[in-house]
């Protein structure tokens, strides 16, 4: 599983399994609650800048709210119904062909995403 990134995108690829995972694992938080994905950070960077190792996922409150960190990663801090939206994304079919993607700054309004956000897209690969 690959976390792509630029200043101003990230990209989170995988196969579906690997995908539908991060889902659960999502799903399963309850407010206060942390998760730490970690990412395979060897090969091409596809046109991105850096492939990120850790990806932290916070359950807080309010609309979700992206950033990145030189030397801590990416970080997602959300409430949990913004979790819960942001947890759909990664609910692929089995038979998802290679490529098929989700953008999360476009699938919900301000109630679930903040304003300046950093974009994020789910991705099967």
């Amino acid at each position: 599983m690959k976390l792509y990134c630029t200043k101003d995108e990230v990209s989170i690829n995988g196969s579906v399994l690997e995908l539908q995972e991060i889902k659960s694992k999502i799903e399963a938080m309850k407010e206060g609650d942390l998760i730490q994905l970690q990412f395979d950070t060897t090969g091409n960077t596809q046109g991105f800048d850096i492939l990120e190792s850790t990806m932290i996922i916070r359950a807080g409150s309010g609309p979700s709210y992206t950033s990145y960190q030189k030397g801590i990663g990416i970080t997602f801090t959300g409430g949990i119904e913004s979790l819960k939206a942001f947890a759909s994304l990664f609910n692929f079919e089995e038979e998802s062909e290679l490529g098929c993607h989700y953008h999360w700054d476009d699938a919900c309004d301000s109630n679930y995403v903040a304003s300046g956000t950093l974009p994020i897209t789910v991705a099967v690969s």
